[in-house]
């Protein structure tokens, strides 16, 4: 029994393994074939719904269905966000600023859903080709971003 669980185990993580894998090289098509700032935020962010708009400053509105927990939401936002800044200055010459939005559902103390905006952070050109993405902590983004916003909400939580 033991056995038969662990190689159950084993297939499982070998199985999760190969869609990541898949998934990775899905985005990477996706990125690679991408054409307009939409369409590579729409690959790089994946899950949930994604509006572009503006053609050297763009901002970029992201909505997700569901969040986990307001760690979970920030650190999402993070990660997106060093995905993201990056790779569309480096496919888009044009663009000077980037404003990135993600919203997500929230629920107050009375029971009452809405969707709301999460965290917000801007960057400049100039101000992103100076960082070194891939050897910062995610947890610096808010200071290495300009106009870093969170929702009051997510700020209780994880004060908690």
């Amino acid at each position: 029994m033991k056995k038969l669980l662990g190689v159950l185990v084993l297939a499982s993580i070998g199985l999760a393994s190969l869609l990541v894998w898949q998934h990775d090289g899905k985005t990477q098509n996706l990125v690679a074939a991408a054409d307009t700032p939409a369409t590579l935020a729409a690959a790089l962010l994946g899950r949930g719904a994604t509006e572009v708009g503006g053609d050297r400053a763009i901002r970029i509105d992201h909505t997700l269905d569901a969040i986990l927990s307001a760690g979970a939401a920030v650190s999402g936002f993070n990660a997106a966000t060093a995905r993201l800044v990056p790779a569309i200055f480096a496919h888009f010459p044009q663009v000077q600023s980037i404003v990135f939005e993600e919203r997500g559902p929230f629920t107050d103390i009375r029971g009452n859903r809405s969707t709301e905006t999460m965290c917000r952070i801007a960057f400049m050109r100039q101000q992103a080709d100076a960082i070194r993405w891939a050897n910062i902590s995610l947890d610096n983004i808010p200071q290495l971003g300009e106009h870093y916003w969170m929702h009051p909400g997510i700020r209780r939580a994880l004060a908690q």
